[in-house]
């Protein structure tokens, strides 16, 4: 085992946290800095990014009441009534909110939209099919019930022999 000496083992220490402090420097300049700064943005750039989001923000303001008034259709919807201008109308809505999307289908912000259509379009669909599916429901429940009667007749005239 080789022993230093405290000179030799205070020299080993400085050039070790020398050597660390360096490292941590390099690291941190390849992490931090980039020549081309992201941040930057020319005055035109920003002047065009303010008016796409005003735009964008217009956009959300002329098609809310159109999303709320096809919810509140589609909520109070009523398959046991035979008004095929109530589904036309849901249908006809649905369509406006997905052509909020075609106005400007590459910024990625205007997909709420059409994702929004889809949700709403669902919803139609379920809440036509949560009323077939009672209506079964009630009609098995029916049948059941003749069912169980016609067992009491039967078991009720092979007794009676």
């Amino acid at each position: 085992m080789i022993k230093l000496s405290i000179k030799e083992r205070r020299e080993q220490f400085l050039f070790f946290v020398a050597l660390f402090v360096f490292t941590v420097g390099l690291l941190s300049f390849g992490m931090f800095y980039s020549g081309n700064s992201g941040h930057e943005i020319s005055k035109e750039e920003l002047e065009v990014k303010i008016n796409e989001n005003e735009v964008f923000e217009n956009m959300v303001k002329e098609t809310m009441p159109i999303v709320d008034t096809t919810f509140r259709q589609i909520t109070r919807y009523n398959p046991n009534v035979q008004a095929v201008f109530l589904k036309n109308d849901i249908q006809l809505s649905l369509g406006s909110i997905k052509t909020a999307f075609d106005r400007k289908a590459s910024d990625s912000r205007y997909k709420i939209f059409v994702q929004t259509a889809q949700l709403y379009d669902r919803l139609f669909y379920d809440r036509q099919e949560q009323n077939r599916n009672i209506t079964d429901i009630e009609l098995y429940k029916k049948q059941l019930e003749d069912c169980i009667t016609n067992r009491h007749q039967l078991q009720q005239t092979i007794y009676s022999r």
